[in-house]
């Protein structure tokens, strides 16, 4: 499983981290995103650019699912098709990999919240939440 952005701002660690259980699918407040978001997570912050282009392995899910970040920079296509191309000569399979590009499936997925009344931060945060839960499920 591999969370991809640009790696400007930090929604794939925080699709990480909701994904392996260290913080919650969904809030209520923004008083308590808050409270969550206070918690030490790597690459909140997003990341320099000499990290872009590299996998940061943030831990194994439930079902045992290796659960990776990536930030892509501003050519995500060109990142996503290197290692996709790199993978069979690691002797790996492609297909073995699943990349969710948090970026925009978030901001589309919050567009639609925010229709429905799920506004704020609090409401991009849950449409992060949505996003990994589909993800799960998918597994």
């Amino acid at each position: 499983m591999i969370y991809h952005w640009e790696g400007q701002d930090g929604v794939a660690p925080l699709a990480a981290a909701i994904h392996l259980g260290y913080l919650p699918s969904r809030v209520e407040t923004e008083a308590e995103l808050r409270f969550w978001l206070r918690q030490a997570l790597p690459l909140r912050k997003g990341v320099n650019t000499r990290e872009r282009g590299v996998l940061f392995l943030m831990g194994r899910g439930r079902q045992g699912e290796e659960v990776y970040t990536l930030a892509t920079g501003k050519k995500p296509d060109l990142v996503l098709k290197t290692i996709e191309r790199f993978l069979p000569l690691l002797g790996e399979d492609p297909l073995n990999y699943h990349f969710v590009d948090c970026s925009r499936t978030a901001l589309q997925r919050y567009r639609t919240s925010k229709e429905a009344g799920d506004q704020g931060l609090s409401g991009w945060y849950n449409a992060i939440g949505r996003l990994v839960r589909e993800v799960q499920r998918s597994l």
